[in-house]
């Protein structure tokens, strides 16, 4: 048996998600800090991120279309 073989599987690190600020994401989607909000409110996107007392928003998220916004 070869010593790669025997070798220890390790696991792979996780991947970080991009984050962009709360008022940047806002911008990229039209829309104010306060929509943003109420977004998270109706399940449309995921709750911010805190790091120091601001909010972080993944990057890579789009708002979901498959629900009536009221």
């Amino acid at each position: 048996m070869s010593t790669i073989d025997s070798a220890p599987v390790s696991e792979a690190p996780p991947l970080r998600r991009r984050r962009e600020s709360w008022p940047a994401k806002a911008k990229r989607h039209g829309v104010s800090t306060r929509t943003l909000d109420r977004w998270v409110e109706q399940r449309i996107i995921e709750p911010p991120e805190y790091i120091r007392g601001r909010k972080y928003g993944d990057a890579d998220e789009e708002p979901r279309r498959d629900i009536d916004a009221a």
